[in-house]
């Protein structure tokens, strides 16, 4: 597997998450902010969150083959659980 593809799409997911948020936080802050508006923006950031999760869930380690995995790993979050080698290589 390539895994340029794998965050390709990764990056347009937190991108698509992160215009949401922007737009969502300025709504609120000038005050036009709906409660449809802020519903589609908030679906839009978990919706892409998630697919970004998926996405990434699946990138396999370079070195072992290892699926990253859908656990969440907040501390050596780049290191594979199997063998510890680098998985953004």
């Amino acid at each position: 597997m390539n895994p340029q593809p794998y965050q390709k799409w990764s990056s347009y997911a937190f991108g698509l998450a992160g215009i949401c948020l922007a737009v969502l936080a300025l709504s609120k802050l000038f005050g036009f902010a709906t409660p449809a508006l802020s519903g589609v923006l908030m679906a839009g950031i978990v919706i892409s969150g998630t697919a970004a999760w998926l996405i990434q869930a699946r990138h396999t380690c370079p070195h072992c083959g290892e699926p990253y995995g859908y656990g969440i790993r907040i501390v050596n979050a780049h290191l594979c659980r199997k063998c510890g080698g680098d998985v953004r290589d």
